[in-house]
């Protein structure tokens, strides 16, 4: 694991208290600034508009599963919180309220 993905990792832990209020979309923008990078940068990464971009992390856009492997990609940020947020709010959208937890298959 690189030193990028730990401390993405100890980061999150150290946020544990806002994680529950946490969307991907935020998760999006929150990684993406703490990276100092533009939306137009990372719109251009991974081959979106800057339009698009603002709408996901506004919450105003579903993407699906390969968007946050892009931006995992792009911003080399582990994917699973990404996926966790994804799936959590698609839920709370349908108001289903379960806790998400992904675990890599061995």
């Amino acid at each position: 694991m690189s030193i990028k993905l730990n401390d993405s990792l100890n980061a999150l832990e150290a946020t544990k208290d806002i994680w529950n209020e946490m969307t991907f979309g935020g998760l999006v923008r929150s990684l993406r600034m703490s990276d100092e990078i533009s939306q137009v940068e990372l719109a251009k990464k991974i081959g979106v508009s800057k339009q698009f971009l603002s709408d996901v992390e506004h919450n105003r856009k579903d993407v699906g599963i390969g968007f946050a492997k892009k931006v995992s990609e792009a911003l080399g940020y582990s994917i699973e919180p990404l996926i966790e947020l994804l799936i959590r709010d698609q839920l709370r959208r349908q108001h289903l309220n379960y806790i998400v937890e992904l675990k890599h298959a061995s």
